[in-house]
Protein backbone atom coordinates (compact mmCIF):
# COMPACT_ATOMS: atom_id res chain seq x y z
CA UNK A 1 0.00 0.00 0.00
CA UNK A 2 0.83 3.74 -0.73
CA UNK A 3 2.04 5.68 2.32
CA UNK A 4 1.92 9.37 2.59
CA UNK A 5 3.28 11.38 5.49
CA UNK A 6 1.98 15.45 5.76
CA UNK A 7 4.59 17.21 8.08
CA UNK A 8 2.72 20.37 8.85
CA UNK A 9 4.01 23.04 11.24
CA UNK A 10 2.48 23.76 14.43
CA UNK A 11 3.10 27.15 14.78
CA UNK A 12 4.77 30.24 13.19
CA UNK A 13 7.23 28.10 11.73
CA UNK A 14 11.02 26.85 12.21
CA UNK A 15 9.62 24.04 14.13
CA UNK A 16 11.45 21.51 12.87
CA UNK A 17 9.52 20.68 9.67
CA UNK A 18 13.20 19.67 7.71
CA UNK A 19 13.91 17.28 10.42
CA UNK A 20 10.66 15.37 10.55
CA UNK A 21 10.44 14.78 6.45
CA UNK A 22 14.05 13.65 6.76
CA UNK A 23 13.38 11.37 9.33
CA UNK A 24 10.08 10.24 7.35
CA UNK A 25 11.84 8.76 4.23
CA UNK A 26 14.49 6.71 5.64
CA UNK A 27 14.75 3.67 3.75
CA UNK A 28 12.24 4.84 0.60
CA UNK A 29 15.25 6.06 -1.46
CA UNK A 30 14.49 7.23 -5.09
CA UNK A 31 10.60 5.45 -3.97
CA UNK A 32 9.77 8.38 -2.14
CA UNK A 33 8.61 11.71 -3.67
CA UNK A 34 8.60 14.72 -1.94
CA UNK A 35 6.04 17.57 -2.00
CA UNK A 36 6.56 20.96 -1.53
CA UNK A 37 2.64 21.88 -1.37
CA UNK A 38 2.88 25.61 -0.35
CA UNK A 39 5.30 28.87 -0.12
CA UNK A 40 8.56 29.45 -1.58
CA UNK A 41 11.77 29.92 -1.56
CA UNK A 42 11.57 31.87 1.86
CA UNK A 43 11.04 28.33 3.63
CA UNK A 44 14.10 27.48 5.49
CA UNK A 45 14.38 23.49 6.26
CA UNK A 46 16.88 22.24 7.78
CA UNK A 47 18.80 19.12 8.06
CA UNK A 48 21.98 18.71 10.13
CA UNK A 49 23.54 15.05 9.44
CA UNK A 50 25.47 13.32 12.15
CA UNK A 51 28.74 14.25 10.14
CA UNK A 52 28.20 17.58 11.49
CA UNK A 53 26.86 18.70 7.61
CA UNK A 54 23.99 20.27 7.47
CA UNK A 55 21.52 22.15 4.39
CA UNK A 56 18.56 24.40 4.70
CA UNK A 57 16.50 23.78 2.30
CA UNK A 58 14.55 25.90 0.16
CA UNK A 59 13.62 24.78 -3.43
CA UNK A 60 13.91 20.85 -2.52
CA UNK A 61 12.36 18.81 -0.20
CA UNK A 62 14.23 17.90 2.68
CA UNK A 63 14.10 14.26 2.12
CA UNK A 64 16.31 15.04 -0.90
CA UNK A 65 19.35 14.29 0.58
CA UNK A 66 18.19 10.41 1.36
CA UNK A 67 17.60 10.54 -2.50
CA UNK A 68 14.06 11.49 -2.98
CA UNK A 69 12.49 13.32 -5.69
CA UNK A 70 11.52 17.08 -5.13
CA UNK A 71 8.47 18.28 -6.37
CA UNK A 72 7.14 21.65 -6.63
CA UNK A 73 3.21 21.58 -6.35
CA UNK A 74 1.35 24.37 -8.21
CA UNK A 75 0.55 26.51 -5.03
CA UNK A 76 4.66 26.36 -4.73
CA UNK A 77 6.39 29.71 -5.93
CA UNK A 78 10.02 29.24 -7.85
CA UNK A 79 13.00 31.51 -7.64
CA UNK A 80 15.42 30.84 -10.40
CA UNK A 81 18.09 33.01 -8.89
CA UNK A 82 17.45 31.27 -5.03
CA UNK A 83 17.08 28.11 -7.07
CA UNK A 84 20.69 28.03 -9.02
CA UNK A 85 22.56 28.88 -5.32
CA UNK A 86 21.08 26.23 -3.27
CA UNK A 87 21.96 23.45 -5.98
CA UNK A 88 25.59 24.66 -6.35
CA UNK A 89 25.50 24.41 -2.14
CA UNK A 90 24.33 20.42 -2.59
CA UNK A 91 26.91 19.90 -5.10
CA UNK A 92 29.78 21.30 -2.93
CA UNK A 93 28.66 19.75 -0.05
CA UNK A 94 26.84 16.51 -0.57
CA UNK A 95 28.02 15.65 -4.03
CA UNK A 96 24.53 15.90 -5.44
CA UNK A 97 22.40 16.59 -8.32
CA UNK A 98 18.86 16.70 -6.65
CA UNK A 99 15.96 16.33 -8.87
CA UNK A 100 13.61 19.11 -8.81
CA UNK A 101 10.29 18.67 -10.81
CA UNK A 102 7.86 21.25 -11.12
CA UNK A 103 4.21 21.95 -11.99
CA UNK A 104 3.92 23.83 -15.04
CA UNK A 105 1.20 26.23 -12.90
CA UNK A 106 3.88 27.43 -10.95
CA UNK A 107 4.65 31.07 -10.50
CA UNK A 108 8.09 32.14 -10.78
CA UNK A 109 9.37 35.15 -8.48
CA UNK A 110 11.61 37.97 -10.01
CA UNK A 111 14.44 39.74 -8.57
CA UNK A 112 12.21 42.48 -8.93
CA UNK A 113 9.16 40.84 -6.37
CA UNK A 114 12.19 40.64 -4.06
CA UNK A 115 13.07 43.85 -4.46
CA UNK A 116 9.69 45.48 -4.45
CA UNK A 117 8.64 44.03 -1.37
CA UNK A 118 11.82 44.95 0.49
CA UNK A 119 10.86 48.68 -1.00
CA UNK A 120 7.15 48.12 0.54
CA UNK A 121 8.93 47.03 4.09
CA UNK A 122 11.22 50.06 4.14
CA UNK A 123 8.46 52.35 3.68
CA UNK A 124 6.61 50.76 6.78
CA UNK A 125 9.27 51.22 8.84
CA UNK A 126 8.05 50.25 12.56
CA UNK A 127 4.70 49.46 10.99
CA UNK A 128 6.17 46.11 8.82
CA UNK A 129 4.01 43.14 8.54
CA UNK A 130 7.27 41.02 8.79
CA UNK A 131 8.90 40.01 5.47
CA UNK A 132 11.67 37.00 4.35
CA UNK A 133 12.46 39.28 1.68
CA UNK A 134 12.15 36.62 -0.90
CA UNK A 135 9.43 38.40 -2.43
CA UNK A 136 6.68 35.72 -1.68
CA UNK A 137 3.39 38.33 -1.30
CA UNK A 138 4.81 40.49 -3.98
CA UNK A 139 4.81 37.19 -6.72
CA UNK A 140 1.59 36.41 -5.82
CA UNK A 141 -0.14 39.88 -6.01
CA UNK A 142 1.63 40.60 -9.21
CA UNK A 143 -0.20 36.93 -10.60
CA UNK A 144 -3.67 38.01 -9.69
CA UNK A 145 -3.06 40.08 -13.22
CA UNK A 146 -2.97 38.03 -16.06
CA UNK A 147 -0.85 40.46 -18.26
CA UNK A 148 2.15 39.58 -15.16
CA UNK A 149 0.90 36.21 -15.35
CA UNK A 150 3.84 33.74 -16.81
CA UNK A 151 3.28 30.75 -15.21
CA UNK A 152 6.54 28.33 -15.41
CA UNK A 153 5.39 26.86 -18.43
CA UNK A 154 4.92 29.86 -20.06
CA UNK A 155 8.47 30.54 -18.19
CA UNK A 156 10.09 27.66 -20.68
CA UNK A 157 8.56 28.91 -23.83
CA UNK A 158 9.71 32.34 -24.04
CA UNK A 159 13.40 33.55 -25.56
CA UNK A 160 15.68 36.37 -23.68
CA UNK A 161 14.54 39.07 -25.59
CA UNK A 162 10.78 38.17 -24.44
CA UNK A 163 12.00 37.24 -21.09
CA UNK A 164 13.87 41.04 -21.10
CA UNK A 165 10.64 42.78 -22.37
CA UNK A 166 8.40 41.48 -19.88
CA UNK A 167 10.95 42.37 -16.93
CA UNK A 168 11.47 46.27 -18.06
CA UNK A 169 7.58 46.55 -18.27
CA UNK A 170 7.27 45.05 -14.40
CA UNK A 171 9.72 47.83 -13.78
CA UNK A 172 8.35 50.57 -15.85
CA UNK A 173 4.75 49.83 -15.41
CA UNK A 174 3.98 47.77 -13.13
CA UNK A 175 5.81 48.70 -9.57
CA UNK A 176 5.28 52.14 -10.11
CA UNK A 177 1.40 50.99 -10.06
CA UNK A 178 1.81 48.82 -6.38
CA UNK A 179 3.65 51.87 -5.20
CA UNK A 180 1.00 54.40 -5.90
CA UNK A 181 -1.61 52.01 -4.78
CA UNK A 182 0.07 51.90 -1.44
CA UNK A 183 0.90 55.94 -1.71
CA UNK A 184 4.39 54.87 -0.96
CA UNK A 185 7.96 56.04 -2.89
CA UNK A 186 10.99 53.88 -3.83
CA UNK A 187 14.50 55.47 -2.15
CA UNK A 188 16.76 56.85 -4.85
CA UNK A 189 19.31 54.15 -4.22
CA UNK A 190 16.83 51.35 -5.74
CA UNK A 191 16.39 53.13 -8.99
CA UNK A 192 19.83 51.90 -10.65
CA UNK A 193 19.30 48.46 -9.95
CA UNK A 194 15.39 48.40 -10.64
CA UNK A 195 16.57 49.75 -14.15
CA UNK A 196 20.42 47.59 -14.29
CA UNK A 197 20.41 45.65 -17.66
CA UNK A 198 22.68 43.26 -16.11
CA UNK A 199 20.22 42.22 -13.25
CA UNK A 200 17.80 41.25 -16.15
CA UNK A 201 20.43 39.78 -18.26
CA UNK A 202 21.31 37.55 -15.36
CA UNK A 203 17.62 37.14 -13.89
CA UNK A 204 17.60 35.19 -17.81
CA UNK A 205 20.33 33.17 -17.41
CA UNK A 206 19.16 32.02 -14.09
CA UNK A 207 16.01 31.03 -15.65
CA UNK A 208 17.54 29.27 -18.33
CA UNK A 209 19.79 27.61 -15.68
CA UNK A 210 17.29 26.33 -14.03
CA UNK A 211 15.04 25.26 -16.86
CA UNK A 212 17.61 22.99 -18.00
CA UNK A 213 18.32 21.66 -14.09
CA UNK A 214 14.71 20.73 -13.41
CA UNK A 215 11.70 18.35 -15.08
CA UNK A 216 8.36 19.44 -16.14
CA UNK A 217 5.36 17.81 -14.88
CA UNK A 218 1.56 18.75 -16.19
CA UNK A 219 0.37 15.59 -14.43
CA UNK A 220 1.31 15.04 -10.91
CA UNK A 221 -0.70 12.11 -10.32
CA UNK A 222 1.01 10.60 -12.97
CA UNK A 223 4.49 11.36 -10.85
CA UNK A 224 3.24 10.21 -7.85
CA UNK A 225 1.32 6.89 -8.70
CA UNK A 226 5.03 5.97 -9.43
CA UNK A 227 6.05 6.23 -5.61
CA UNK A 228 5.26 3.91 -2.80
CA UNK A 229 6.23 6.88 -0.31
CA UNK A 230 4.64 10.50 -0.53
CA UNK A 231 6.09 13.25 1.73
CA UNK A 232 3.76 16.27 1.92
CA UNK A 233 6.58 18.83 3.26
CA UNK A 234 4.63 22.48 4.29
CA UNK A 235 6.19 26.09 4.96
CA UNK A 236 5.46 28.22 8.04
CA UNK A 237 3.08 26.76 10.31
CA UNK A 238 -0.69 27.03 11.44
CA UNK A 239 -0.54 30.08 13.52
CA UNK A 240 0.43 31.96 10.24
CA UNK A 241 -2.34 30.30 7.90
CA UNK A 242 -3.55 33.12 5.15
CA UNK A 243 -6.92 32.40 6.79
CA UNK A 244 -6.23 33.33 10.42
CA UNK A 245 -7.91 36.47 10.54
CA UNK A 246 -7.33 37.38 13.76
CA UNK A 247 -3.18 37.70 13.21
CA UNK A 248 -3.53 39.82 10.03
CA UNK A 249 -1.51 41.29 8.52
CA UNK A 250 1.41 39.02 9.39
CA UNK A 251 0.50 36.45 8.43
CA UNK A 252 2.09 33.83 5.29
CA UNK A 253 0.19 34.34 1.79
CA UNK A 254 -0.44 30.90 1.31
CA UNK A 255 -2.83 27.85 3.69
CA UNK A 256 0.03 26.39 6.09
CA UNK A 257 -2.79 23.54 7.11
CA UNK A 258 -2.87 19.91 6.03
CA UNK A 259 -5.83 20.07 3.58
CA UNK A 260 -4.76 20.99 0.25
CA UNK A 261 -2.32 17.52 0.90
CA UNK A 262 -5.18 15.70 1.58
CA UNK A 263 -6.72 16.57 -1.19
CA UNK A 264 -3.27 15.73 -2.91
CA UNK A 265 -4.40 12.67 -1.40
CA UNK A 266 -7.43 11.70 -2.18
CA UNK A 267 -7.00 12.49 -5.83
CA UNK A 268 -4.93 9.06 -5.90
CA UNK A 269 -6.27 5.94 -7.17
CA UNK A 270 -6.33 3.09 -4.37
CA UNK A 271 -5.61 3.44 -1.01
CA UNK A 272 -3.47 5.46 0.86
CA UNK A 273 -2.20 5.30 4.58
CA UNK A 274 -1.89 8.60 5.62
CA UNK A 275 -0.20 9.96 8.93
CA UNK A 276 -0.15 13.90 9.19
CA UNK A 277 2.78 14.89 11.41
CA UNK A 278 2.48 17.97 13.96
CA UNK A 279 5.55 19.58 14.49
CA UNK A 280 6.65 21.65 17.47
CA UNK A 281 9.46 22.76 19.28
CA UNK A 282 9.48 22.10 22.99
CA UNK A 283 8.88 26.43 23.63
CA UNK A 284 7.23 29.08 20.87
CA UNK A 285 9.37 31.20 18.10
CA UNK A 286 8.41 33.67 15.76
CA UNK A 287 10.96 35.14 12.57
CA UNK A 288 9.23 38.30 11.62
CA UNK A 289 6.62 41.02 13.34
CA UNK A 290 3.83 39.75 14.80
CA UNK A 291 2.12 38.19 17.82
CA UNK A 292 3.36 35.88 20.25
CA UNK A 293 1.56 36.07 22.82
CA UNK A 294 3.97 34.09 25.45
CA UNK A 295 6.94 35.81 24.13
CA UNK A 296 9.68 35.96 26.72
CA UNK A 297 13.49 37.03 26.47
CA UNK A 298 15.75 33.92 25.10
CA UNK A 299 17.15 33.38 28.73
CA UNK A 300 14.08 32.57 29.90
CA UNK A 301 14.21 29.35 28.01
CA UNK A 302 17.33 28.57 27.77
CA UNK A 303 21.00 31.46 27.01
CA UNK A 304 22.74 28.74 25.75
CA UNK A 305 20.81 27.60 23.05
CA UNK A 306 22.26 28.80 19.27
CA UNK A 307 20.03 28.58 16.21
CA UNK A 308 22.01 28.57 13.01
CA UNK A 309 18.90 29.00 10.66
CA UNK A 310 17.21 31.79 12.13
CA UNK A 311 20.07 34.44 11.97
CA UNK A 312 19.34 37.79 12.08
CA UNK A 313 18.46 39.83 9.09
CA UNK A 314 17.67 43.20 7.88
CA UNK A 315 13.74 41.45 6.68
CA UNK A 316 12.91 39.50 9.55
CA UNK A 317 15.11 40.35 11.97
CA UNK A 318 16.18 38.61 14.86
CA UNK A 319 14.70 35.55 15.76
CA UNK A 320 11.91 35.80 19.09
CA UNK A 321 11.33 32.88 21.94
CA UNK A 322 7.97 32.36 23.80
CA UNK A 323 7.29 29.65 26.46
CA UNK A 324 5.25 26.94 24.93
CA UNK A 325 1.19 27.37 25.02
CA UNK A 326 -0.06 23.59 24.87
CA UNK A 327 -3.88 24.99 25.08
CA UNK A 328 -2.99 27.50 21.58
CA UNK A 329 -0.82 24.69 20.03
CA UNK A 330 -3.29 21.96 20.45
CA UNK A 331 -6.55 24.49 19.49
CA UNK A 332 -4.83 24.67 16.15
CA UNK A 333 -3.77 21.11 15.43
CA UNK A 334 -7.60 19.76 16.81
CA UNK A 335 -8.96 22.65 13.97
CA UNK A 336 -6.72 21.26 11.25
CA UNK A 337 -7.53 17.48 11.79
CA UNK A 338 -11.06 17.77 12.01
CA UNK A 339 -11.02 19.61 8.30
CA UNK A 340 -8.50 17.34 7.06
CA UNK A 341 -10.61 14.20 8.69
CA UNK A 342 -13.28 15.12 6.45
CA UNK A 343 -11.11 14.13 3.11
CA UNK A 344 -8.63 11.14 5.05
CA UNK A 345 -10.72 9.97 7.94
CA UNK A 346 -8.26 7.93 8.54
CA UNK A 347 -5.64 9.40 8.85
CA UNK A 348 -3.56 9.11 12.05
CA UNK A 349 -1.73 12.05 14.07
CA UNK A 350 1.58 12.15 15.31
CA UNK A 351 3.41 14.74 17.73
CA UNK A 352 6.91 15.53 16.80
CA UNK A 353 8.54 17.53 19.25
CA UNK A 354 11.85 19.14 18.51
CA UNK A 355 14.68 20.77 20.34
CA UNK A 356 14.04 18.82 23.49
CA UNK A 357 17.94 18.98 24.66
CA UNK A 358 17.85 22.14 24.82
CA UNK A 359 14.62 21.99 27.71
CA UNK A 360 16.18 19.13 29.67
CA UNK A 361 13.30 16.82 27.92
CA UNK A 362 10.23 18.88 29.26
CA UNK A 363 8.15 21.48 27.28
CA UNK A 364 9.11 24.92 28.13
CA UNK A 365 5.55 25.25 30.41
CA UNK A 366 3.73 23.99 33.05
CA UNK A 367 1.90 20.94 31.32
CA UNK A 368 3.96 17.71 31.42
CA UNK A 369 5.28 16.81 28.12
CA UNK A 370 3.28 12.85 28.27
CA UNK A 371 0.00 14.92 28.80
CA UNK A 372 0.24 16.55 25.65
CA UNK A 373 1.88 14.42 23.54
CA UNK A 374 -1.43 11.94 24.54
CA UNK A 375 -3.98 13.84 22.76
CA UNK A 376 -2.06 12.40 19.64
CA UNK A 377 -2.31 8.82 18.44
CA UNK A 378 1.53 8.45 19.15
CA UNK A 379 4.40 10.60 19.70
CA UNK A 380 7.95 10.80 18.08
CA UNK A 381 10.52 12.89 19.99
CA UNK A 382 13.68 15.03 18.93
CA UNK A 383 16.95 15.17 21.40
CA UNK A 384 19.59 15.94 19.14
CA UNK A 385 19.34 18.08 15.15
CA UNK A 386 19.48 14.64 13.51
CA UNK A 387 17.54 12.03 15.52
CA UNK A 388 13.93 11.31 15.92
CA UNK A 389 12.63 8.58 18.65
CA UNK A 390 9.55 7.02 18.29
Amino acid sequence: MRQAVIVIGCSYGDEGKGLAAWDAAGGAEDGCLNILINGGAQRGHTVDLPDGRRHVFHHFGSAALRGAVSYADEDYIVNPLLFGREREELEKDFALAPRLVIADGCRVSTPWDMMLGQIIEENRGAARHGSCGCGIQETRLRYRNASWALRWEKMCAIGEAEYGDYCRRIVSEYIPARLEELGMKAGDEWHEILHNEGVIRNSWLDLRDMQVKTERCADWKALAEKKTLLIFEAGQGLALDACNRADFPHLTPSRTTSLISARRIAELPGDTRTEIRYVTRSYLTRHGAGPLPTECGKEAINPDMTDRTNVPNPHQQTLRYGHFDPEAVLARVEADRQETRKVLPGAVCAAVVTHLNETDGKLDCETPLRDFTACFDRACLSFSPWEISN
